[in-house]
């Protein structure tokens, strides 16, 4: 099957789908580089949902599909007026924990997320430079995620409304053990001044074959930790069970016979900012 953007008709990369049979799920995963799903035909389903930043919901009964093709529609975006500062400079500010001291490695799991709320100490809307992050590899294949960047949510403090109006998605090659920064200023992407939860959706091993992460995967991957927080402000989600929002403080007890967090557990994630 092919997923396409509905008016443009180019493909969408990396979407994530659903399988249904009689409501329940029995195959999840990402679509290729290209927009394409393979579904082996052993696999039974009667319906399948897809979901990517930037575009609706889509959901379709598996006889209704025409053509082997899914077309997404792009979402609709109420953008507020752009300013241009012309005297604007590019000296930089961070935030987050990208500088805390490392406690443990989190292993990451295809379909995970994992986000952590960064306070704005201005109190006013900056413009986001780069996404940090501090992640490691311990083989020689290539490890993609996707970035994310919500809104709190007020009632539940979780995470809440996605920011992003577009994928961004990072591949990393070969085995590291290093801070990853990924530059995003082109993309004008708002940091609020009420602050946000800034995170990641790990695809795992990229399958070079299909140009996607649909393989069996092996634990290389993983996230780094610190306890410099007072306040359970990371939380994880497994975007393909569709379960709530939950914070550290299960891993954190689950952790005590090895790891001695003296704060809670909070992934190593950070923002760079345009100061003016």
């Amino acid at each position: 099957m092919n997923v396409l953007n509905s008016k443009t008709k180019t493909p969408v990369p990396f979407a994530n789908y659903y399988l249904f049979l009689n409501e329940n799920i029995v195959k999840t995963g990402y679509c290729s580089v290209d927009g394409e799903i393979y579904v082996s035909e052993e696999v039974l389903y009667d319906k399948i949902k897809l979901t990517s930043i930037g575009y609706e919901n889509f959901e379709i009964l598996k006889q209704e599909i025409k053509d082997d093709t899914l077309l997404l529609i792009p979402a609709v975006y109420h953008l507020k007026e752009i300013q241009i500062k012309k005297n604007k400079t590019d000296e930089l500010i961070s935030l987050g924990y990208i500088k805390s001291k490392r406690k443990a490695w989190l292993s990451a799991t295809k379909g995970m997320k994992i986000c952590t709320f960064i306070e704005n100490p201005y109190l006013q809307t900056k413009l986001i430079h780069s996404f940090l992050f501090k992640v490691r590899n311990n083989n020689e294949t290539k490890l993609g995620f996707k970035l994310h960047l919500f809104e709190k949510d007020t009632i539940t403090n979780t995470p809440g409304k996605e920011l992003l109006k577009e994928d961004i998605v990072i591949v990393l090659e070969g085995k590291s053990k290093k801070d990853v920064e990924h530059d995003v200023s082109l993309y004008n992407i708002d940091f609020p001044a009420e602050g946000a939860f800034v995170g990641i959706e790990w695809f795992g091993v990229l399958n070079e074959n299909n140009n996607d992460f649909n393989g069996i995967d092996t634990q290389n991957g993983y996230i780094e930790l610190n306890d410099a927080s007072k306040e359970y402000n990371t939380f994880q989600q497994d975007v393909f069970s569709f379960f709530p929002w939950k914070n550290m403080e299960k891993f954190k007890k689950i952790s005590e016979e090895h790891t001695n967090f003296k704060n809670c557990p909070t992934a190593s994630f950070g923002l760079k900012l345009f100061k003016d």
